[in-house]
């Protein structure tokens, strides 16, 4: 899956876009691509926003094909996994503020990378979901640090039943924060209200509000890899892969 960098006068575009599949999706190709992107942006001093876009949609979560792998594989596991994680360290870490753009879905991981944006603009026909609970996998960012953000009674419901929401179920929320179709309107308009406050004094605040959350993700992901690993894992995996129904069910 292809990443593209784009720098303009005080920000920076970040998109990305499938190349084989119909959708988005996290895998080791993409993941190492966008650690080493997120770091080298973070090094760019010069630009206070980044704008993250997904070319078509914005993704539908890790590659089922190397979930599988994963689960059958203890090795690959830590790898793809670890890999994951690094992609939410960096998220954690880059000294931009950070808008995303959500076009059709965001499913799984993809829809975990909206929780550490500090901005998400949806199409209003765009939708969200962490269906991994329906094959035995649970979400590792929405389980640990999303009722911070989205509030407990609300992640318990995604996380466990694995619902799909509409754009304006995810605003109300918190997940997304504007739901407009011009995405260019809406992203300048809302880089032009923040771009009146300190850059040091808006950085320290993303700052403060993220630093206990690296522990409660690490924690989270070690959890994953061991989950994977399981049976009723491997189990749902295949059953999606069959277009069957678990066991449980």
């Amino acid at each position: 899956m292809p990443i593209e960098v784009y720098e303009y006068d005080n920000y920076i575009l970040l998109k990305f876009y499938p190349k084989e599949d119909k959708y988005n999706l996290f895998n080791v190709e993409f993941m190492t691509q966008m650690i080493d992107t997120l770091s080298t942006i973070n090094e760019n001093k010069s630009k206070r926003f980044l704008i993250i876009r997904g070319e078509d949609n914005f993704g539908a979560g890790a590659d089922i094909r190397e979930l599988i792998k994963a689960s059958n594989d203890s090795e690959f596991a830590v790898t793809f996994f670890t890999y994951m994680r690094e992609v939410f360290h960096k998220m954690l870490d880059i000294n931009k503020i950070v808008i995303s753009q959500v076009k059709k879905i965001a499913y799984g991981a993809s829809m975990e990378l909206l929780l550490l944006s500090d901005y998400v603009i949806s199409e209003s026909k765009a939708v969200f979901a962490t269906p991994g609970i329906k094959i035995g996998l649970f979400p590792p960012v929405l389980s640990s640090i999303g009722q911070f953000i989205l509030g407990y009674n609300n992640v318990k419901r995604i996380a466990m039943k694995g619902e799909v929401i509409d754009a304006n179920e995810a605003k109300s929320i918190g997940l997304v924060h504007i739901v407009n179709d011009d995405f260019d309107k809406a992203t300048f308009e809302l880089i032009k209200e923040l771009s009146i406050s300190s850059p040091s004094a808006t950085l320290y605040i993303k700052r403060n509000m993220l630093r206990p959350f690296r522990d409660y993700i690490d924690k989270a992901f070690n959890d994953l890899t061991v989950q994977i690993q399981s049976e009723e894992a491997r189990e749902g995996l295949l059953s999606f892969l069959n277009k069957t129904n678990p066991p449980w069910f």
